[in-house]
């Protein structure tokens, strides 16, 4: 999920088309996603519910699959890992497996020991890069249009916002379980755009849950790739007041061409 961001394939976001792929800020993969669910369900990461992992880590790769996200290929085989381990805790264990004390998810805990430590390393050299650019100016340029653009996500996690759509996603096929005629309907991303613009001018910030009530998939697979747009290009920004609290959306002081909206529908 690192590859330089792409609009929308095709001209319906209802149509199967090639993943959306988005360039995020750095450490944002598949053991992150398992530090996410620990930290969230506040489990012992020496000691971890592998089936209840597994279960919550494959609804996440749904939802991303759902939301046109491209889903790597470290993604599928963390989820293969995980079945595999949680297979072989399942199966019956031999006597000298026992005496030795070996625990199938010991190579799972030890990887994500080593990544915590190294991605503290890596924060810590982060935080000591913004201090030196608050105290040595840099030159004014613009970056070359062939770099990737990172989304900056403030203070809320890619994974964050997957589960505010997921919830969103589960309610609305829970208040439409069966639909008796298929209506077929557009949704454009730059339309959501300037909606979640003129919404945010009205009131600002708004909740994301309640800016998501009701709403059918195509329109929240249009908001979710219109909302990631806006906060590349610093409409708005995503925060939360505490950890796996409510995502706001508060619109930016920084001006955006609405014009060039349209430029997301092709």
């Amino acid at each position: 999920m690192s590859d330089e961001p792409l609009p929308p394939q095709g001209d319906e976001l209802e149509e199967e088309s090639e993943g959306y792929r988005i360039s995020l800020p750095a450490f944002e993969g598949p053991l992150d996603l398992l530090l996410h669910l620990i930290r969230k369900h506040k489990i012992d990461i020496y000691d971890i519910p592998i089936v209840l992992v597994t279960e919550q880590y494959n609804q996440y790769l749904e939802a991303m699959e759902q939301l046109d996200l491209d889903v790597a290929a470290d993604y599928i085989y963390m989820a293969a890992l995980l079945i595999h381990i949680k297979s072989k805790m399942l199966l019956p264990r031999g006597e000298e497996a026992e005496e030795q004390g070996e625990d199938p998810r010991s190579e799972l805990v030890e990887k994500l020991l080593e990544y915590q430590r190294f991605k503290a390393v890596a924060e810590s050299f982060a935080e000591l890069d913004m201090v030196r650019m608050h105290v040595w100016s840099r030159p004014p340029g613009r970056r070359p249009e062939a770099d990737p653009v990172e989304v900056e996500m403030s203070e809320v996690s890619l994974f964050d916002l997957i589960d505010a759509f997921r919830h969103a996603l589960v309610r609305y096929k829970h208040d439409h379980p069966a639909p008796i005629e298929l209506v077929h309907s557009t949704h454009k991303v730059s339309d959501m755009m300037r909606g979640l613009l003129d919404e945010l001018i009205v009131r600002s910030p708004i909740r994301l849950q309640w800016y998501l009530e009701g709403r059918s998939r195509g329109e929240l697979v249009a908001i979710f790739l219109g909302m990631l747009e806006l906060v590349r290009l610093g409409g708005i920004s995503l925060t939360q007041n505490e950890a796996f609290g409510e995502i706001v959306i508060k619109r930016s002081e920084q001006d955006v061409d609405v014009s060039q909206f349209a430029m997301y529908d092709h």
